[in-house]
């Protein structure tokens, strides 16, 4: 008798797997009928056979973050067509991913998550099959949404908040006691709106008092420098 054991791994980064997909960030707006593709390929030499889940994100970013699988479609506000597919050896087919949101006041989250099911090992042997799934992270957004930022300092520690309405991945980040005397800092994180991060001075850059902390924001097309001045 055959034995299989199924083996189910989550990936939120590209690796080598029986399927590769050309995005794994997708950003939507508030407007109707916003849509975007995500191409799958199936490298493999046997049929890739496609589940897709969806999964509401609350309050992202906050200690009380939840992801919450949507399964009544009463309740679904992003749509991927189609919801299953079989991918034949050597092929890719675009999925399509579509927000029912509009007239949002800050972004919304979610996770689709694309998972194999398995399908027959021809084998008299037991049989070890991992399946790699893959997770993509959806932002629909405000039209007109902006991150922006406020800085606190606690002892030497410095808190970061996004105040804005959308998120932004905060990375090149640096403490500057003037533009010719920076020290750089190992931070790079996505900042969601309402999120507070702490980010620690090294002993070095502790004392800096009249300086300002200056780093790249980046969200889907838009990128910005900015400059904020350290609190006393």
């Amino acid at each position: 008798m055959k034995k299989l054991l199924i083996v189910l791994l989550l990936l939120v980064q590209p690796a080598e797997a029986a399927m590769t997909l050309d995005k794994i960030i997708v950003y939507l707006t508030d407007a109707p009928n916003s849509r975007d593709d995500i191409l799958i390929s199936n490298p493999d030499e046997a049929p890739l056979y496609l589940a897709t889940e969806i999964y509401r994100v609350d309050n992202p970013g906050l200690e009380n973050e939840a992801r919450v699988r949507v399964t009544d479609p009463k309740e679904f506000r992003i749509l991927v067509n189609p919801a299953k597919a079989v991918l034949a050896p050597g092929t890719r087919k675009r999925f399509r991913i579509m927000s029912l949101d509009t007239e949002l006041d800050r972004e919304r989250v979610y996770r689709v998550t694309f998972k194999p099911v398995v399908g027959e090992i021809k084998s008299d042997k037991p049989a070890v099959k991992i399946l790699v799934a893959y997770q993509a992270l959806v932002f629909v957004q405000p039209e007109n949404g902006n991150y922006a930022f406020r800085l606190e300092r606690r002892d030497n520690a410095l808190q970061l908040t996004n105040t804005g309405n959308v998120n932004a991945q905060a990375s090149n980040m640096e403490v500057c006691a003037s533009e010719m005397s920076c020290t750089p800092l190992e931070f790079s994180e996505r900042v969601y709106p309402g999120e507070t991060v702490s980010i620690s001075l090294p002993e070095n850059a502790a004392g800096i008092r009249d300086g300002f902390l200056r780093f790249t924001a980046v969200n889907n097309k838009q990128s910005s420098t900015v400059n904020l001045p350290l609190a006393p």
